[in-house]
């Protein structure tokens, strides 16, 4: 198999996944344990929860050459599996490739995005969505790469993965290049986020996760500083900041 779909849901009913013209591997967290194959989409349910338990699941059980990260409430332009495998095809050295994605009215879903392709740094992947990851799994199952199980909906801390999950993929000597090409269409949403303790501790544990006490800290520290002056805080300056320490020296 050349291409497949990685979508992960909640949703019990595989209804509305079958009958897709694309490869594609539902990974089902409905809390039960179930496996079928419908024509070109296979579904697999398990009793567990955590979006990147669903992702590892996913990676584990594909057998595509390339694959594409996915959530149940997105669409695809027209060829978007066409424009991911030629991406690849064009360059052949990358194990990692992120795309761009674009809103029902055809802007851009983020205005950071670049009109050029290049190398991701340890930098550039800070704001890299799930749904703009495409991959090929033999590369990541080789280097033994997971995404972190303590980061991600429905885990400890409830989000990060996709930035823990490419650091790692950068330190195990993985390429990943961007190339800027659409290929997923989602609605722009407001960010929906709550400037709480919870959620200034998980960006402390996200830094220690990242970074460590190796000199690459200084950049978590930058990000840190960002996240403290955020506008909308339900919390103060100095409790903003406790619960920063209190993620980063956590015992995860």
């Amino acid at each position: 198999m050349v291409f497949q779909v990685l979508i992960s849901t909640l949703q019990s009913d595989a209804s509305p996944f079958l009958g897709k013209a694309i490869p594609t591997l539902v990974i089902s967290q409905s809390g039960k344990n179930e496996h079928f194959i419908s024509g070109n989409v296979e579904f697999l349910a398990f009793s567990e929860r955590g979006l990147s338990k669903s992702r590892n699941r996913a990676i584990e059980n594909t057998r595509a050459k390339i694959a594409l990260i996915a959530d149940d409430d997105v669409k695809f332009v027209p060829d978007f599996d066409k424009k991911i495998i030629s991406a690849f095809t064009r360059y052949p050295d990358a194990d990692i490739i992120t795309f761009r994605v674009r809103t029902p009215e055809g802007l851009p879903y983020k205005k950071s995005y670049l009109e050029h392709s290049f190398t991701h740094s340890r930098t550039s992947i800070y704001k890299t969505s799930s749904v703009e990851i495409a991959l090929r799994p033999d590369k990541i199952k080789l280097k033994g790469v997971r995404f972190d199980e303590s980061f991600g909906l429905g885990a400890k801390y409830s989000s990060g993965e996709e930035v823990i999950f490419l650091n790692d993929c950068i330190n195990s000597g993985l390429s990943l290049r961007y190339v800027p090409e659409e290929i997923v269409i989602h609605p722009l949403e407001s960010s929906g986020k709550i400037l709480d303790e919870n959620y200034f501790k998980s960006k402390g544990a996200i830094v220690r996760r990242l970074y460590g006490s190796s000199p690459g800290l200084l950049i978590g520290l930058g990000f840190l500083l960002k996240q403290l002056i955020k506008s909308g805080k339900t919390i103060s300056f100095v409790a903003a900041l406790r619960a920063i320490l209190k993620g980063f020296f956590a015992k995860n």
